[in-house]
């Protein structure tokens, strides 16, 4: 009855706390708190979002319990450190819980949930981005009347940013795939299995501790797997680089789309005014033009040179991560290379890995 009692409690607290860091709601709302500086941002005023967020997306949490268990505490940052780097939830858990749920307990399930928030972060930069990049984006009519040389130099940047997207995504919706299936379902799922024939608070004990270090261990949270856990992160800042060049990049064709348009008005203007000095020849409408022309070429060529620099860090440092995930220990980390490379396409390109 005691396993029983626990271990409905253990699907409530736990089941809650991991679904709430996969709330992709959760972030549109606290997404602009979180990307200022870390040192102005009031942990009253993002648990005031959190709380909204929460029961906005999803009525289940209106448990009074849940959310006042709940709670926004900001880790220690450093200078230059953004919300995002510094925001992890946690949940307080009371007597009799605090008997398993201790505070060593706790701070392991907060690097965890802390991962987890950063994985679901980049995918919500790729969401984006992707909502920058979609096809009708630019339109047609304005990209019919562009010069070849603009144009082509349009199609290519774009390709090259898109196809770097496509690259990315694969990437982290396979390592979501893993954690959220191959580590933390299965783990969840032996764990329940196990609760059940415990036959005391010890026993209750020993299997919740396995069950926690495999999901640590699983996870690349572990201490052997530092390494991959470090080039995984730098990977992540790279993917969160591209967002701000694919923003960037589409902020600058619509700018570029708005001041063309401008200046065609113009130039319509100068014909049905002939004597007017700014439709002569050399005036500030013809060359103004121009030199909006080379503006938007040399804009264009430096965000390909931009994008083709995290493209080539990307490439070599996911070439590396793929390369160390063979030799180890953990047998599970296989899964992860299995659902990474299943075409064999990073096989075919890097035979050595």
């Amino acid at each position: 009855m005691g396993s029983m009692i626990y271990g409905n409690t253990f699907n409530s607290i736990l089941e809650d706390i991991l679904k709430l860091t996969c709330i992709q709601y959760v972030m549109d709302i606290v997404g602009p708190e979180l990307s200022e500086p870390a040192n102005t941002i009031s942990s009253f005023k993002l648990a005031g979002l959190l709380e909204s967020a929460i029961r906005s997306f999803n009525p289940q949490y209106d448990d009074r319990d849940i959310l006042d268990r709940l709670r926004v505490k900001m880790m220690a940052h450093n200078t230059g450190d953004r919300g995002w780097d510094v925001f992890p939830f946690d949940y307080e858990a009371t007597v009799p819980l605090n008997t398993v749920f201790t505070e060593s307990v706790m701070g392991r399930y907060l690097r965890m949930f802390n991962f987890l928030w950063k994985l679901r972060r980049v995918e919500h930069a790729l969401i984006g981005a992707w909502k920058t990049m979609k096809l009708n984006s630019v339109a047609s009519h304005f990209f019919n009347k562009l010069q070849n040389a603009v144009r082509l130099q349009l199609v290519m940047t774009s390709r090259k940013c898109q196809v770097l997207w496509d690259d990315m995504n694969h990437f982290v919706m396979n390592l979501q795939y893993y954690i959220m299936f191959e580590v933390l379902e299965v783990s969840w799922s032996k764990f329940l299995n196990e609760m059940e024939v415990a036959k005391d608070l010890d026993d209750l004990l020993a299997v919740h501790e396995i069950y926690l270090h495999s999901i640590i261990e699983k996870s690349l949270l572990g201490e052997r797997s530092q390494t991959l856990y470090k080039t995984l992160f730098v990977l992540f800042d790279l993917i969160l680089r591209l967002r701000s060049h694919a923003d960037r990049l589409y902020e600058g064709i619509h700018e570029f789309q708005a001041k063309t348009t401008d200046s065609s008005r113009d130039k319509s203007k100068s014909r049905l005014h002939p004597n007017d000095k700014t439709s002569k020849p050399g005036s500030w409408v013809s060359e103004g033009r121009k030199a909006l022309t080379q503006r938007a070429i040399a804009f264009l060529r430096n965000i390909e040179q931009d994008l083709d620099a995290i493209g080539k860090e990307y490439s070599s440092l996911l070439e590396g991560f793929i390369s160390q995930l063979p030799v180890q220990k953990d047998i599970d980390l296989k899964f992860l290379l299995f659902r990474l490379d299943f075409t064999e396409f990073y096989s075919r390109m890097h035979p050595k890995t």
